[in-house]
């Protein structure tokens, strides 16, 4: 794998800083909570009759995504619903870094970057939204270029491109919520793709040599090593940047061996990138 593309499953920008956003009045949920993992997207029992489920309601659940997630869905027309992981959905939230801002008459169109990918963000003015602010409360100050954001909205297609028409952005003002929303997105992501864990294998701690009792499949000693790496860093809710990895790793393991090594952990769901392309975290580090 090539060093300089080291993410989750796509490219992204570095540079990265923390920072706010703005406009909205709509609230949205996650079912449990914004902060559970896998919230109530996986709760998928038991509630929704019949008629609920004929008007759409089942699919307003709002599902964490990554900018790639969205980025890799086919473009259609019409009112062709959307699918990720083989499922429709409608409503999303994602995070991410203010890249530009372009202010029109009747909307606000941000680029937004997560670090797997880009995508322009729209805010209506008395539009699209249902809001019905003035401009001046649309624009608020503490969006900016270089700032992060936590995106709500819905998937769009115009003229062979995709943008997310946003129902609210708000700020971001603690760092621990991106790491969240990335173990978030990966969950579900995995849940939906491969099926949830067993309980045992999901609570299972750290093994004497790294790597999770029953879930040491594959797990080869530079795996181990990079995941004890991760796990003896000093707490940093931006993760562990992979050149101290290699750097700590330099006398046992070359650093091919490790890029190889921290590209199947991402892929098999122990590690996730936090915010930006070069600093991975471990998914069972706030366990």
């Amino acid at each position: 794998m090539n060093f300089d593309n080291f993410n989750y499953g796509g490219s992204g920008g570095n540079d990265y800083s923390y920072g706010g956003t703005g406009g909205g009045n709509q609230d949205f949920s996650y079912n449990q909570g914004d902060t559970n993992m896998g919230g109530g997207w996986m709760n998928s029992g038991g509630g929704d009759d019949d008629s609920k489920v004929r008007g759409g309601y089942k699919n307003q659940t709002l599902r964490p995504v990554t900018i790639k997630q969205l980025v890799e869905v086919p473009i259609t027309t019409g009112d062709m619903p959307v699918h990720i992981d083989g499922e429709e959905i409608k409503q999303i939230k994602f995070v991410g870094i203010v890249r530009n801002i372009v202010q029109q008459s009747v909307n606000v169109t941000y680029s937004v970057e997560d670090g797997t990918g880009k995508i322009d963000v729209r805010m209506w003015i008395n539009g699209e939204s249902g809001e019905e602010g003035t401009r001046d409360q649309m624009l608020d100050p503490s969006i900016a270029i270089g700032k992060y954001v936590r995106v709500y909205g819905e998937l769009k297609f115009f003229n062979n491109t995709r943008s997310v028409t946003a129902h609210k952005i708000r700020a971001i003002t603690d760092h621990n919520e991106i790491t969240c929303h990335g173990l978030e997105a990966t969950y579900v992501h995995l849940c939906k793709t491969r099926g949830p864990k067993s309980v045992s294998a999901v609570s299972a701690p750290y093994s004497a040599n790294g790597a999770r009792m029953g879930m040491d499949d594959g797990m080869t000693p530079v795996r181990s090593a990079i995941l004890d790496a991760i796990k003896n860093a000093p707490s940093n809710p931006e993760g562990v940047n992979i050149a101290n990895i290699q750097q700590s790793l330099a006398g046992r393991f070359q650093r091919d061996e490790i890029v190889s090594a921290a590209d199947w952990l991402i892929n098999e769901g122990h590690l996730f990138t936090t915010i930006d392309e070069h600093h991975l975290q471990a998914t069972n580090a706030f366990a």
